[in-house]
């Protein structure tokens, strides 16, 4: 019994040091592409990590943002996120790491895991396990004063610029007034990578927190949805949202479906 209590002081100890030095990180830097993967964002794996960030209270953007390449960050002062893989044949596993500047790991997750067959759902439910400990950490930026005397020039291979723009602050205020999306119907797709926002006869939808286009409903059932994201054809059934869009090399249409918050 003592050795169990011991073990569980340590363990306790450990994910305080954990929370303290993640909250020293203002931003998190996601990979186009991940190493276990044939191709960027495969799976939308690298996506779904950015959006899982996000959700947990980080400030994530991938390595290619616009918002990014527009308004360089001091490359200090983000956490730079790697998932890896022991996934087998029949179990996708992976695990969540996050490295400073300097190549030292700050946070690691424990290993999420799916025996899904499909390959897509496998990943998507490994990571989302696996994030079960980043929503552990309860993050909340709060720069130490060892945090500020750390910083070096020594950057890892990104992007990502050296210097910080001073309307950075502006523009996260610009985005969070828009991500508190003001009283209207919110619609949610059921991957949780879109919102959509309906307001009278027009809806706005959203990546995230950002806003990716609008769409006009006009007099019919139908109506055209075009955004940098995707683009489509739409229309509300049983109370949901339908939007059926194209996809190059696929025959026919994808329908994704937004149902209400």
């Amino acid at each position: 019994m003592k050795y169990l209590f011991t073990l569980l002081m340590i363990a306790s100890l450990s994910s305080n040091l954990y929370a303290q030095s993640v909250n020293d990180y203002k931003y998190v830097i996601v990979p186009e592409k991940y190493d276990f993967l044939k191709s960027p964002d495969q799976y939308q794996v690298n996506s779904l990590t950015k959006f899982l960030f996000n959700k947990y209270g980080f400030e994530a953007y991938k390595e290619k943002d616009k918002e990014i390449l527009k308004n360089p960050i001091d490359p200090c002062e983000a956490l730079y996120a790697q998932v890896t893989s022991e996934s087998t044949f029949i179990q996708a596993k992976l695990t969540v790491i996050l490295k400073d500047c300097n190549d030292q790991v700050i946070f690691k997750t424990s290993e999420g895991r799916s025996k899904n067959k499909d390959y897509k759902k496998a990943y998507h439910g490994a990571l989302r396990e696996a994030f079960l400990d980043i929503e552990a950490l309860q993050y909340s930026y709060n720069p130490s004063a060892t945090a500020v005397e750390r910083k070096t020039t020594k950057i890892p291979e990104s992007s990502i610029a050296k210097d910080k723009s001073p309307d950075l602050d502006e523009k996260k205020q610009i985005v969070s007034k828009t991500s508190s999306m003001p009283a209207a119907i919110i619609f949610a797709s059921e991957d949780g990578f879109y919102k959509a926002k309906q307001t009278g006869t027009t809806i706005t939808f959203y990546d995230d927190s950002k806003k990716i286009g609008l769409a006009e409903m006009g007099n019919g059932e139908a109506f055209d949805v075009t955004t940098t994201d995707f683009s489509g054809t739409a229309f509300f059934l049983e109370g949901r949202l339908v939007v059926q869009r194209k996809i190059k090399g696929i025959a026919g249409v994808v329908e994704m479906i937004f149902t209400k918050e």
